[in-house]
């Protein structure tokens, strides 16, 4: 999903390019982000493409609107494309600190798109009893239909958002971000009207 300068961007699920890092110098990475990524794999929300559902609305927007990064992540993009400089076109980076953004023109290679795309339309809430729950963005309402169906997504990827959560939830940074996040998701719930979503996905 695509917001200005402090919300989460996404990807709709396309045939433009597979979407796992699938190269040589990155096999075995043992870098945070890299093992996200390949937690999920290819894995999707649904077992379809999801940009026939909006038209691959999370996919547009202005030069002012990109993916918030987590701690750290733009330093690994920047390496990747440092290694993959022709998966860099379209791509830039902006803002400082703990604030920096991903931004697209809405033709970046999937292997390359950043988690808050991967995650979408989901977030791994960190609570103050240190447990992971998956929940719905509500930044996603606005601009994806699934985020009006969640009961309907796949288990395996809501499992797999909850794993990824638990592995960034180890890095020091990452886990006072993902606090940061879920306190502000919390906020915004309250400004929308949509109780079922409120509560976290829960599964077996």
């Amino acid at each position: 999903m695509r917001q200005k300068r402090r919300d989460f961007g996404g990807a709709a699920m396309s045939g433009r390019t597979a979407s796992r890092l699938d190269f040589p110098p990155l096999h075995a990475s043992p870098n945070l982000f890299y093992r996200a990524c390949a937690l999920l794999g290819e894995r999707t929300p649904i077992h379809a493409d999801c940009g026939d559902l909006c038209g691959g609305a999370c996919c547009k927007g202005g030069p002012e609107e990109g993916m918030l990064l987590f701690p750290g992540e733009a330093d690994f993009y920047q390496k990747l494309f440092a290694l993959r400089p022709e998966a860099a076109d379209g791509v830039t980076f902006s803002g400082t600190g703990e604030r920096r953004l991903f931004l697209c023109d809405g033709r970046c290679q999937r292997a390359f798109r950043p988690l808050s795309c991967r995650l979408f339309p989901l977030f791994p809430a960190l609570y103050e009893d240190g447990r992971i729950r998956v929940v719905l963005d509500p930044r996603a309402v606005r601009v994806c239909p699934m985020a009006r169906t969640a009961a309907r997504l796949d288990r395996s990827f809501i499992r797999t958002v909850r794993r990824v959560g638990r592995l960034l939830a180890s890095d020091s940074g990452c886990r006072a971000y993902l606090l940061e996040q879920t306190r502000e998701l919390e906020d915004l719930w309250r400004l929308i009207p949509m109780e079922k979503g409120r509560r976290p996905i829960r599964y077996r």
